[in-house]
């Protein structure tokens, strides 16, 4: 549906979105340390044979549920649909939103369900993971990052009171409209900045470390190590942009 929408090939989009799905997205969830989950991968009914193909047979682990729709605006409700044969194993269901471009940190689905076990109290609320990483593909970096009700922000519901999956909201305003827990241990999500995305960009704190390992994702930069002068590059941008931003709160603060 994007390609349409923004005059792009569906083949060559496709492809890309193929090969980045399964450099950072897939490996990442595959990889997770809790295994009782469910993943639900939604494609646009109109995606030709040959891909569902391909990427069936690149599933080896086999945890892919493959979905489909014919419109964005459909999710929630054939999400509901299908968690509705859920009911008779679970009182409680956390949905989480994934692009098809991002990561998860391996402990991503294990700390979420031993928070819920935790807090146990009445639903419905949202937990949301306060620190990520933003990796810009092309430079190597990881960035690290705090983002208030994110997209990987979680939602927490008793299937009886099942009104709406975390597609139900806008990810911004969920916070505003639903009690949040902030998770705060660090790196739990990656956002992948590749120079195709629709809205990401780099920001951030730029990281020495390589955090491949964290997220169980393909190396974006030969032999692990960023070369120096990046780096600097990289905190030089980001000290451009936290005096930008605290000038333009100054400015606002005096009403100018």
């Amino acid at each position: 549906m994007v390609p349409f929408n923004l005059g792009l090939d569906p083949d060559n989009w496709m492809e890309e979105r193929i090969r980045l799905f399964f450099d950072y997205c897939y490996p990442s969830v595959r990889h997770q340390s809790q295994k009782n989950f469910r993943w639900l991968v939604f494609f646009d009914n109109r995606t030709p044979k040959e891909f569902l193909d391909r990427i069936s047979s690149s599933d080896s682990a086999r945890i892919i549920e493959f979905k489909f729709t014919d419109h964005w605006d459909k999710m929630d409700g054939e999400i509901l649909k299908i968690l509705e044969g859920s009911k008779k194993k679970s009182n409680l269901i956390i949905s989480t939103r994934l692009d098809c471009d991002d990561a998860l940190s391996y402990k991503f689905i294990q700390i979420l369900q031993q928070k819920v076990s935790q807090l146990g109290i009445s639903t419905p609320y949202a937990l949301n993971c306060t620190y990520g990483i933003i990796l810009d593909i092309n430079s190597g970096v990881f960035h690290q990052k705090k983002m208030i009700s994110n997209p990987f922000i979680s939602m927490v519901q008793e299937f009886e009171h099942l009104d709406k999956s975390i597609f139900g909201l806008q990810h911004q305003v969920i916070s505003d409209q639903i009690i949040t827990h902030e998770i705060v241990e660090p790196k739990m999500w990656l956002q992948v900045v590749h120079g195709g995305n629709l809205l990401n960009k780099t920001s951030g704190f730029p990281l020495v470390n390589n955090l491949t390992r964290e997220f169980n994702i393909k190396d974006p930069i030969f032999g692990g190590k960023i070369k120096p002068l990046v780096l600097v590059s990289e905190y030089i941008r980001y000290i451009k942009v936290r005096f930008n931003n605290a000038k333009y709160k100054i400015k606002k603060a005096l009403g100018q």
